[in-house]
């Protein structure tokens, strides 16, 4: 039985409507952030062998002219040094004539990014311009929350996260929460993924729930990357493409979408006397959205979905969670969020000592921790209180002498 990992089922998936006919290469390719000759060769092999077909040949195998931690630090300090100034390309030459490195530009920019020595150039705004809607449903979805005053003064503020079909403007999916947090974004997103499925791609803003964007350590504003968020983790483990618009504008049809909430959505509220969260909620899913759907969305221009169905067997309470590595100590707990926690024996080993666990912390505030994938029993433990203690002042002869517990 073939075992693919999620990006290799999300990329069958895309080739799959690629050959359906749904999807343009030059779609797939922005999609899987690969090149239309590598989609029409990917296309071929899924042809001649299947679902196979997408796993690349080169997996488990080590390149031969894999290049080690020594001529990887070689090349930094010649960059830095000998050849500073120097564009990667002229570089790149002279290692290969001078140095005797084989390197090509491309592994030459990789390496001098990993190690902060090369910045990536700014690049310009380009001209914007219509952006045509996707062709079948689930190809890709708006996300998005609105800050508005919902309730008009009638109850709590409520945020709306929310959902929308790129392809058909449907709303996948939306709800009132209490705050824009990335729980909230999660709990509504998992929402989405049990009702519709898995789409193609996701279109969002570059809000700090999606983007990590906050003041880094040197290294990761040398090197202009940083680590995911929670939320784009779990669209990735998904093999879910995240889209970053870069203006308001970029997300219109969402954006239309929640200026009809606005308008239709708070005059039904009101008219309803709804002021609490649970209601707005209930009258939400069950009232305003299956009505919304049936009055302005559009049928996609192919039929059929491109949502694709939950693998069986996977939990998505194990992805749409908080993640976070601990490494155990030599008593075998953990410290996370200033709880303690004990991990227990089980029956393969006696101690984790120095094993690096990871623990899932759910959308319900319950607590796992795992380690290779495994479960490990645990149980919380009352963290010691640090003992404060009085100085004790004694009295010898004439000198007075302080002593510190």
């Amino acid at each position: 039985m073939l075992n693919l990992t999620m990006e290799e089922a999300q990329k069958y998936k895309v080739i799959s409507e690629v050959t359906e006919g749904y999807l343009k290469v030059k779609e797939a390719g922005e999609l899987l952030g690969l090149s239309q000759r590598q989609i029409y060769r990917i296309k071929a092999r899924v042809r001649k062998e299947g679902p196979g077909g997408v796993i690349h040949k080169s997996k488990g195998k080590k390149n031969s002219r894999w290049l080690t931690e020594k001529i990887t630090n070689r090349i930094d300090h010649l960059y830095k040094t000998k050849y500073q100034g120097f564009n990667l390309t002229h570089m790149t030459e002279y290692l290969n004539s001078q140095e005797g490195i084989r390197v090509s530009r491309e592994s030459a920019r990789k390496i001098l990014l990993e190690k902060g020595s090369y910045i990536r150039k700014k690049s310009y705004p380009k001209h914007r311009q219509w952006r045509e809607p996707s062709f079948r449903e689930g190809q890709m979805v708006q996300y998005d929350t609105s800050d508005h005053d919902w309730l008009e003064g009638r109850g709590p503020k409520l945020y709306l996260i929310g959902g929308v079909d790129d392809a058909t403007s449907k709303v996948a999916g939306a709800k009132f929460v209490l705050t824009d947090g990335v729980r909230e974004n999660m709990e509504v997103f998992k929402d989405i993924v049990e009702r519709r499925g898995i789409p193609l791609s996701v279109y969002v803003d570059r809000d700090s729930n999606f983007k990590t964007t906050r003041y880094q350590a040197i290294e990761y504003r040398l090197k202009g990357e940083y680590p995911y968020t929670q939320f784009a983790r779990a669209l990735r483990e998904l093999g879910i493409k995240m889209i970053f618009a870069h203006s308001p504008q970029a997300k219109g049809r969402i954006e239309r979408k929640f200026g009809v909430f606005q308008d239709r959505l708070c005059s039904e509220l009101r008219l309803h006397n709804i002021s609490t969260l649970e209601e707005a909620n209930h009258y939400l899913t069950w009232e305003f959205i299956p009505k919304d759907n049936r009055r302005f969305s559009r049928l996609a221009k192919e039929a059929g979905s491109a949502y694709r169905p939950v693998p069986k067997g996977l939990k998505l309470k194990d992805i749409f969670c908080l993640k976070e590595e601990r490494t155990v100590a030599a008593d075998n707990t953990i410290s996370y969020k200033g709880k303690i926690f004990q991990i227990l024996p089980d029956e393969y080993r006696l101690s984790f000592f120095k094993v690096k666990t990871e623990v899932h912390e759910y959308l319900d505030g319950s607590l796992s921790i795992f380690y290779q994938d495994k479960k490990l029993k645990h149980r919380p433990i009352p963290k010691e209180k640090t003992k404060s203690h009085q100085p004790i002042f004694i009295q010898k002869e004439s000198e007075l002498i302080t002593i510190n517990y």
